[in-house]
């Protein structure tokens, strides 16, 4: 047996702990490991990059191409607006119609005697104001919406909390600072100036033992702990949040306890039931003249009728440059197509009378408002469902049993979805409802607190969408268009080719 030198003994008896010798192969190996996690981690981070830039997996629709001519067709028959229906002359729903309009630009009927429905719904201004925000006896929060085609619609007031247009009439009345009467104070002005045509039109029609709608029992029931919570959790500005936050423990309050006492104050006193019933009455005449108001004769609906009277005709081949353009025809192939704008913006209003969160920051003038009038400002038909299901003049209130439109109302579209709405779907928080675009070049400002001051700033909110909500979460439906400035002038013709005179149905 061969004995080992001293240099393999050396090597054997070394203290060192023993290290099997590495391979040329798995040495070569170390260093290109490392470059293959580094590249994997660069491609990683590159092909995410490139994934949510292009939206290959954003949960939201893809942008839609234009439609062709047949697609286009289908999407904007429904645009069409029906022909209106109008009382006979000296029927009672005729009369009752000439009794609202003398309600609608009574000034009397307010705190002050200066303010009328007229004074925000100016028929010179298609029935708006032209201001940001409403003014009245005081100042509102919300822009003024038309009341053009008004009857067509079946959610009132920009959060919902009517269900029909005679109970939207009655809010303002009721409103402090709108026309800032009481109840009993609007039944006193109507016998005193209306007497003998009120009792004309409506003595056949009290009740011996009026009633009220009780509050529905499931938004009554509804945990008010629930709303309150997710409202804080989603609040943007950071001063916001703090304010509440300070406020609430002033106040030794939990901060969504705040909140809902905020939102839902319990001062709620029992109406006087004479008062009740002459207010709805007011309502439903006001309504019936409002109903008669229309906007039907626009470029747009010229060019509808042409598209339906000549079915094998090209569209570009209808378009009139005296009249609905070839370039408000592009404008419409980007409002159905990329601008995806007629997935809320449809049907004969322009509008699917539903409530989004477009995603508005807090506007400059919602800033200086206390904690209270800020959340009843940004809370949206989050507020607005709980306030319609409570409603003593929702659709399902006794007080309209014996009114001339007690059924339609409560066979109406939004009386039907209230069976449906979720009270712990909270999605609604920030969100406020699609308006119609019939007249929108002659209605700004524009969006529910009159923030946009024109239409080129509207298009760029969406064409951008680059402010952050400042309550609850933008839709998901929406994303940047990134329009060129042809797109734009375009789209922005499409919409001034909504432009119609306003008519007034009514025979008195």
């Amino acid at each position: 047996m061969e004995t080992p030198d001293k240099s393999t003994m050396k090597e054997i008896n070394s203290l060192r702990p023993f290290r099997k010798k590495k391979s040329k192969e798995t040495s070569k190996n170390k260093p290109l490991t490392g470059a293959m996690l580094r590249l994997i981690l660069a491609t990683g981070i590159i092909a995410a990059f490139f994934i949510t830039r292009m939206g290959l997996l954003d949960p939201r629709p893809p942008t839609r191409k234009a439609l062709g001519d047949n697609e286009l067709r289908a999407t904007i028959a429904s645009m069409v607006l029906p022909e209106p229906v109008t009382p006979m002359p000296g029927s009672r729903q005729d009369r009752l119609a000439s009794f609202g309009k003398k309600i609608f630009f009574d000034t009397r009927l307010s705190a002050n005697g200066k303010v009328s429905c007229a004074t925000c719904h100016q028929p010179d201004k298609f029935f708006t104001d032209n201001l940001p925000t409403a003014r009245g006896v005081g100042t509102v929060s919300r822009n003024t919406p038309t009341i053009l085609n008004s009857g067509m619609a079946h959610w009132f007031f920009w959060d919902g909390r009517a269900d029909s247009l005679a109970a939207q009439a009655i809010g303002p009345l009721e409103n402090q600072n709108e026309h800032g009467l009481t109840r009993q104070s609007l039944a006193v002005m109507i016998d005193r100036h209306y007497r003998d045509e009120y009792a004309q039109l409506f003595q056949n029609l009290t009740k011996t033992q009026p009633a009220y709608a009780q509050n529905d029992p499931e938004a009554r029931n509804a945990d008010p702990k629930k709303l309150p919570a997710y409202i804080l959790a989603s609040i943007g500005p950071y001063h916001r949040l703090t304010a509440i936050l300070k406020a609430a423990s002033h106040d030794g309050l939990q901060p969504s306890a705040l909140i809902s006492k905020s939102l839902f104050p319990d001062h709620r006193a029992e109406p006087d039931a004479r008062a009740t019933e002459v207010v709805a009455n007011v309502g439903d005449a006001v309504a019936a003249w409002e109903r008669l108001q229309i906007s039907n004769q626009s470029a747009f609906d010229r060019y509808l009728k042409k598209v339906i009277d000549h079915p094998e005709s090209p569209l570009q081949a209808l378009t009139d440059e005296g009249d609905f353009t070839a370039e408000a025809l592009a404008g419409l192939r980007i409002f159905t197509g990329r601008g995806n704008c007629s997935l809320c913006h449809r049907g004969a209003l322009l509008s699917d009378q539903q409530f989004h969160n477009i995603g508005l920051g807090e506007a400059p003038q919602q800033q200086d408002l206390q904690i209270q009038s800020w959340l009843e400002d940004v809370a949206g038909r989050a507020k607005g469902q709980f306030d319609v299901r409570q409603s003593e003049f929702n659709c399902q209130s006794e007080i309209w049993e014996k009114t001339s439109e007690a059924t339609a109302k409560k066979q109406s579209e939004s009386c039907r979805e209230q069976e449906f709405i979720d009270l712990e779907n909270f999605e609604s928080v920030g969100a406020f409802k699609t308006p119609t675009l019939r007249n929108v070049a002659m209605t700004a400002p524009y969006f529910h607190d009159g923030r946009a001051a024109s239409l080129d700033k509207v298009l760029q909110h969406y064409d951008q969408l680059k402010d952050e909500p400042a309550i609850g979460h933008r839709e998901e439906s929406l994303r940047p268009l990134d329009l060129s400035a042809e797109e734009k002038s375009a789209l922005k013709a499409f919409l001034e080719s909504l432009t119609s005179p306003a008519r007034d149905l009514s025979t008195q």
